[in-house]
């Protein structure tokens, strides 16, 4: 009777051409392993297949046929051994797969094979699919300068947004730019001058390992230079648009998502920039090229 019931219970098809053993002999073995009916909630599928030589292979797959187990095993003495050895087999994958499942080896017949001539089941598990990769990478960086211009050393700073496709060697960046007050002599006092730009442009990594890249640059500049007089009989403040252009190298240490790096740049301005003195021809010519060393960090993500 609880054969019977088991059965209309089980929901695992066995499919299977053969009569040593028969899908049915293995069904009828396999239903009191599994104990509960809840094992009805299952909907997997095995096959067992038979070789010319006696031995045969069972396979158990999912309801979408994705394989979950495989085996192969010599000829047995009788039938029936073989049937059994294939529902205990069966039962055993189905209780890892599905944890609701009771499994009830205590109800083996008493001439079933000993339990360690019961093959130790290969279940086949589905590896977890990879999460997706970021399309886009992106950088925030900020730099100390020191700008050489007019034999003297200036402060300035950077602020920088990186940009690029997820592992490749380029990236765009964006930012903004600021040099403290150059001081140069116009007799009988001093000019002085400043500039705030934003820059736009790209860069590539020419040299690429694990830790560290040397990178080359380029990025147009556009903003305001403010220039002041001090010493004469009337000062005055000038403030007008500049734009220019700068090349960069630098080299980054990339040991996690804080990459410290080290570079230089030259910039060069396209207006001329100048003091002139009023009644007395003395002028003064603002340097066009600019000279910066930076030291400065990126957070990458």
């Amino acid at each position: 009777m609880w054969q019977t019931l088991a059965s209309l219970l089980l929901a695992i098809e066995i499919h299977g051409a053969g009569e040593c053993p028969a899908a049915a002999d293995v069904e009828r073995r396999l239903g009191p392993l599994l104990g509960a009916p809840t094992a009805a909630d299952t909907s997997d599928v095995a096959t067992i297949k038979h070789a010319a030589d006696g031995a045969l292979s069972i396979s158990l797959a999912d309801g979408a046929g994705r394989p979950l187990g495989d085996r192969r095993f010599p000829r047995a003495g009788s039938c029936e051994n073989q049937a059994e050895t294939v529902a205990v087999t069966l039962a055993i994958w189905e209780a890892q797969i599905h944890p609701e499942i009771a499994l009830r080896l205590d109800r083996l017949s008493p001439e079933a094979v000993p339990a360690p001539a019961a093959p130790e089941p290969t279940v086949v598990r589905r590896a977890p699919e990879p999460a997706p990769r970021a399309a886009a990478a992106f950088s925030l960086g900020a730099s100390v300068a020191g700008d050489w211009q007019s034999s003297a050393w200036a402060p300035a700073g950077r602020v920088e947004l990186g940009l690029g496709p997820a592992g490749k060697r380029w990236r765009a960046r964006f930012g903004v730019l600021g040099v403290a007050r150059h001081t140069i002599d116009v007799e009988p006092g001093q000019a002085s001058w400043w500039r705030a730009v934003a820059s736009l442009g790209a860069e590539l990594e020419v040299v690429r390992t694990p830790h560290f890249a040397a990178v080359l640059g380029a990025a147009a500049l556009g903003g305001v230079a403010s220039i002041s007089g001090a010493g004469f009989a009337v000062n005055r403040t000038s403030r007008s648009v500049d734009a220019g252009g700068e090349l960069r190298v630098r080299a980054e240490w990339r040991p996690g998502r804080v990459r410290p790096w080290v570079g230089v740049s030259l910039v060069g301005w396209a207006r001329k920039q100048s003091l002139e003195l009023v009644g007395t021809g003395a002028a003064a010519t603002l340097p066009r090229l600019e000279p910066l060393a930076a030291l400065g960090a990126d957070i990458a993500w």
